[in-house]
């Protein structure tokens, strides 16, 4: 009886956010993608992206980075996507297994990113108790140092390997583009407004779905008939049922630890293992939830450690909406971690490269993404939290770090040139990255460091490389 009526058992707090939110975006999800919203998106980021060096990689981010916000699938962005843009990628140059890493990247940031950000920011929502705008609005920024660390590293990347992009004839123009798909972005401006401006959460994308089919049935190129319509609604009740399935055993795990009691055992034993010292605790956080999102789905991952980590993360004094995106972003990393990397290897089969090569590409190319949690996490000004000059002086510090972070990961500075080869080379990539992570991470109480002597720190690696390149003129860069 527990289980099945308790608010902690089968219909406890997952099913709850499930058919209150998730639905709805879900639903949003699939006639998006049924009425070629992924041609579109990928159509405009070639328009956009395609003839610049690096481009189809770029292409890639872009393109993954919206089709993964609606479709809250990594695998599912990478089988979509992947297949047309990690040929192109190849075409232009870049390794197999390097292609398919980016793919991979792009595809497992495009979950992370608002406005829709999955199905688990609704579930984190319901557990936080506030409207979801809160939590898409804390992970712009986050979000935002992801992705511009991917496209610092691929510039870097085409740039030290001479790489161009695709001849403009090649490329769809971008005034055709929008005049053959403006009203999907129409559609994503009404959810946005729905969301942020007028706190419609739960009914934002049912009009957003609604606006969508409407005008894809007016418009006689993309008009449905009653098959398309059949397959859209088989599409729907499959994610439903699957989702329901897993959320309702989720409940149950739930429920187990409530009515047994462990709750509150597995938070104090955390704690207790840590011994007051909040940076190892956030450490074997970060390692519980990259091992349980190995063998569970993300938003079981979450959900678990929501009700089991996270209590102990916020009595250690952390801020919660910074806890439970910190569990999030952990859950998030074995799609691109080896050995697992299931994200890295459906790329790799399509890219018909190594697929644990690709996971090791995977991680140099989205590194930045290991660190971000333990950023924000410590300095919630990343999440929007707190005095405007202090967010813009916080994200603009971090921004630099991370520009500088993957310079060093890929050996070549954006702006000056490469490094030299050998132990000299070497010792100024270390300094690069010295410098970027002191430039990124927050100063203040919690790390114990003051802000200047972060910034002095960050400048006296800094030096060294610059004076080399002042007085070593590289080719452009």
């Amino acid at each position: 009886m527990f289980y099945a009526m308790s608010s902690e058992g089968i219909l406890g707090v997952p099913m709850r956010a499930f058919i209150n939110l998730v639905l709805g975006f879900l639903v949003f999800g699939v006639a998006l993608q049924k009425t070629g919203g992924g041609k579109f998106f990928l159509d405009l980021a070639f328009a956009a992206l395609g003839h610049v060096r690096g481009g189809p990689a770029k292409v890639a981010i872009l393109s993954s980075g919206l089709m993964g916000s609606m479709s809250g699938s990594v695998i599912t962005n990478v089988l979509t996507t992947g297949t047309l843009t990690i040929p192109t990628m190849k075409r232009t140059g870049i390794r197999p297994a390097a292609a398919g890493g980016i793919e991979a990247c792009a595809s497992t940031g495009g979950v992370l990113a608002p406005p829709v950000m999955g199905a688990t920011a609704f579930v984190m929502a319901t557990f936080l108790n506030v409207p979801y705008q809160d939590i898409a609005l804390a992970a712009i920024l986050p979000t935002l140092l992801y992705f511009l660390g991917l496209f610092f590293q691929i510039d870097a990347l085409a740039a030290r390997q001479g790489l161009s992009g695709l001849p403009e004839a090649e490329l769809p123009k971008l005034r055709a583009v929008m005049r053959d798909g403006w009203w999907y972005l129409a559609v994503f401006i009404l959810l946005i407004w729905m969301l942020l401006v007028l706190n419609r959460e739960s009914w934002a994308p049912w009009f957003a779905t609604g606006l969508l089919l409407a005008i894809n049935q007016i418009l006689p190129a993309h008009r449905w008939g009653w098959a398309d319509f059949g397959a859209f609604l088989e599409d729907v009740g499959r994610l439903f049922a699957e989702m329901a399935g897993l959320l309702a055993a989720v409940g149950l795990i739930v429920g187990a630890l409530v009515v047994t009691g462990k709750i509150g055992n597995i938070a104090s034993d955390l704690l207790g293992f840590a011994g007051g010292n909040l940076y190892l605790l956030l450490l074997m956080g970060a390692a519980t939830a990259f091992v349980l999102g190995i063998g569970m789905t993300v938003t079981a991952a979450y959900i678990f450690l929501a009700v089991a980590l996270a209590p102990a993360l916020i009595e250690a004094g952390l801020e919660p909406l910074a806890v439970h995106l910190f569990i999030l972003y952990w859950s998030m990393l074995s799609y691109i971690t080896p050995p697992v990397a299931i994200g890295a290897f459906a790329a790799a089969t399509i890219a018909k490269a190594n697929p644990m090569q690709t996971g090791i590409e995977a991680m140099r190319m989205g590194g930045v993404i290991y660190l971000l949690p333990f950023f924000f996490v410590v300095a919630p000004a990343l999440l929007m939290r707190g005095p405007a000059a202090e967010v813009a002086l916080t994200f603009g510090s971090a921004l630099l770090g991370v520009y500088l972070i993957s310079c060093a990961a890929q050996g070549w500075l954006i702006g000056l040139g490469g490094y030299p080869r050998g132990v000299l080379g070497v010792l100024l990539r270390l300094s690069t990255l010295c410098s970027g992570l002191a430039f990124a991470l927050p100063g203040g109480a919690l790390t114990g460091l003051p802000p200047l002597y972060l910034f002095s720190a960050a400048l006296a690696c800094l030096t060294p490389i610059m004076l080399w390149h002042l007085m070593n003129k590289e080719r452009p860069a």
